[in-house]
């Protein structure tokens, strides 16, 4: 967990290097193009999702939910920004000791509708979405759910 306070300027580079790497290995295994389109922006994400979560730290649903609407609709990446946001949301819970139990392929259609121009999906709605697929997380065998995250990305959204 992120402790209150602690979002410094090298927390937040040091956040979005592993954030870029992390997007570009989902490209890779996924398909798709690499980069940024909106690097201003994607700090901006970046910086308003850490400052929600610190305000928020008795509310996962809730960070999650901001993580959604950020970056899956804000379009910061060329491409993978639905696969990115899924990621970076569930590693944000992660981080806060809950685990998101949907799989990508089974997330994308929720989280495409999020996404669209002028989407009728509400902050509220994607929470309720997030509650309803949300657990605590066990705190044994930790390495064995990172690696299903990262098969979940990978085989959850294959190249064709």
């Amino acid at each position: 967990m992120i402790q209150k306070g602690m979002i410094d300027k090298e927390f937040l580079n040091e956040t979005i290097v592993s954030l870029l790497d992390f997007h570009d290995r989902i490209i890779e295994n996924s398909g798709g193009t690499k980069g940024v389109r909106d690097q201003g922006g994607l700090y901006n994400s970046i910086y308003k999702i850490f400052s929600y979560q610190d305000r928020h730290t008795n509310d996962p649903a809730s960070v999650a939910a901001f993580v959604y609407e950020d970056l899956a609709r804000r379009h910061h990446f060329n491409d993978g920004n639905k696969r990115t946001a899924h990621a970076f949301a569930k590693v944000v819970l992660y981080l806060m000791g809950f685990h998101l139990k949907v799989q990508y392929k089974d997330a994308a259609p929720f989280i495409i509708e999020v996404a669209k121009y002028g989407s009728p999906v509400t902050f509220n709605d994607i929470k309720e979405w997030v509650k309803s697929h949300l657990s605590e997380l066990p705190h044994e065998n930790l390495e064995k759910y990172l690696n299903e995250t990262v098969l979940d990305i990978h085989h959850g959204h294959k190249k064709q």
